[in-house]
């Protein structure tokens, strides 16, 4: 049967640990029927809330944040006692058959199955119309998010080749006789994307806060923020950048060191992790804590750390405090007495592994559309407000920070240093690479495994699973081989 291999297509929608109101009433993990699951008000919610925790999936979110930032070169993953997780990926080993690709290809069309699913049925609930529309748009915006992190994982960035073979876009619950969407090009999959989000900018209920977890309007607007920073249509990516952090100021130097794992104001859309609902020791914290609590088998290389000044505040996030025991493991996991280089690397204390296992995750910060909005203006030749939204996250982190005169190349090289010292462990360095058309390299002995990769080389992007291509035929990308 010809199909996508990974898409459920029971009519089935996977409504796990929900949150009432706002995360924090457990309810059980259920596959329900469709009409079942939109039959009520308090179903609804439950099922749209569902969908959210589909991306709390350590398979997906979790692992595609780590995998982007452990192949950027600014980080490792340690030769010994690494658990064998991520090193495919760090050594760039990825196959049909090896690596997380399998996975966050299956987990990513689960969440396009099921959003497709709600927007099937919202329209038969006994809901306000109001109250549809708003969840409608909601649904489709995580649709839209779903399709961009596939199309970034698994075809040629857009400033690449637009017209190189994308994602199977998926719009619509696919019946079992149905024919299978193709692959179209990486440009069809993003004007999908920007229509969805565009659709959700216009819809989403204006006075929702994300508080709990869900998105926003602010939030749209940062994903669009993104979208079209990958598209090169600076000017789209700049207005919707500011648009994006209305209202979300910048928070204190001091939240830097503050664990990034509990919401303040700059969190535009938060990943909500409660302690009785969570991924465990899988989470991105485990993997880049540095007590040995949880893997703790991520490391910072010389080099990266060598580019914070020790007036950057950001430069703490290394320093640990050294006389830290085994678990039981509270009180004092943030106290930063000094940096530790350990197996291979500089240990990192950006994120705290605190023993609630509550560790909630920064999906969209104010200071990523900052970063934005001064690379898309200076890519417009506007150095002047270029070097304002630079100045803006500098003048937090950095004591006596003075703003750019820097313009041309050299200010768009300033910026791009300065995503990589502000959003570093947040999933963000090798995808920049890759979208910037730059090429990667990593050298030895800092690294294990020394790579050169120029831009559009094939090991850029992740083979389609064999699980997928020996069931419907879809076309591998190439490079590869089955």
């Amino acid at each position: 049967m010809k199909r996508l291999v990974y898409i459920f297509l029971s009519g089935t929608l996977l409504v796990a640990g929900g949150c009432g109101k706002d995360f924090l009433e457990p309810l059980p993990t259920a596959d329900i029927a469709a009409e079942t699951a939109f039959s009520t008000p308090e179903k609804v919610t439950a099922a749209m809330n569902g969908l959210y925790d589909l991306i709390t999936t350590s398979s997906f979110n979790t692992q595609i944040s780590l995998t982007q930032d452990v192949k950027g070169g600014d980080m490792l993953v340690v030769k010994t006692g690494n658990y064998n997780r991520f090193v495919t990926e760090y050594q760039f080993q990825q196959s049909p058959t090896a690596g997380y690709g399998g996975v966050f290809f299956r987990d990513g069309y689960k969440m396009i199955l099921n959003t497709n699913v709600a927007i099937t049925e919202l329209p038969k609930s006994p809901l306000t119309d109001e109250l549809k529309t708003d969840y409608i748009a909601e649904a489709r915006a995580l649709r839209a998010w779903a399709h961009l992190q596939l199309v970034r994982l698994f075809a040629q960035p857009y400033a690449v080749d637009q017209n190189a073979p994308g994602i199977p876009v998926v719009d619509k619950v696919i019946g079992a006789s149905d024919p299978i969407p193709g692959r179209g090009t990486v440009k069809a999959d993003y004007d999908f994307i920007v229509e969805d989000l565009l659709f959700a900018k216009e819809n989403l209920d204006p006075q929702r806060n994300g508080g709990d977890g869900r998105l926003t309007v602010n939030a749209v607007n940062g994903l669009l923020a993104r979208v079209y920073l990958d598209m090169q249509q600076w000017q789209l990516a700049s207005d919707h950048a500011k648009l994006a952090r209305a209202g979300h100021p910048l928070a204190p130097a001091a939240s830097l060191l503050e664990g990034f794992i509990d919401p303040n104001d700059e969190w535009i859309w938060t990943l909500v992790y409660r302690s009785d609902d969570n991924t465990g020791y899988v989470q991105i914290a485990s993997f880049q804590e540095p007590y040995n609590i949880g893997y703790s088998t991520f490391r910072a290389t010389t080099s990266f750390l060598n580019m914070f000044a020790d007036n950057d505040i950001r430069q703490k996030q290394f320093y640990l405090n050294l006389d830290k025991l085994p678990p039981p493991y509270e009180g004092d996991a943030l106290r930063r007495d000094d940096i530790a280089f350990s197996r291979d690397g500089y240990l990192m204390n950006k994120f705290w592994f605190r023993d609630a296992w509550d560790l909630s995750v920064p999906m969209i910060r104010s200071a990523e559309m900052y970063l934005i909005e001064a690379e898309a203006e200076s890519e417009l030749g506007h150095d002047g407000p270029a070097q304002d939204a630079l100045f803006a996250v500098q003048a937090r982190a950095i004591t006596g920070a003075v703003k750019s005169t820097n313009t041309g190349t050299a200010l768009k090289t300033e910026i791009r240093d300065e995503r990589r010292k502000e959003l570093y462990g947040e999933g963000f360095r090798f995808y920049d690479i890759t979208r910037r058309k730059e090429t990667l390299v990593r050298t030895a002995p800092e690294h294990v495994t020394p790579i050169t990769l120029a831009p559009g080389d094939y090991r850029n992007i992740l083979p389609i699973p064999r699980a997928e291509t020996d069931v419907s035929g879809m076309e591998q990308n190439t490079g590869y081989t089955n």
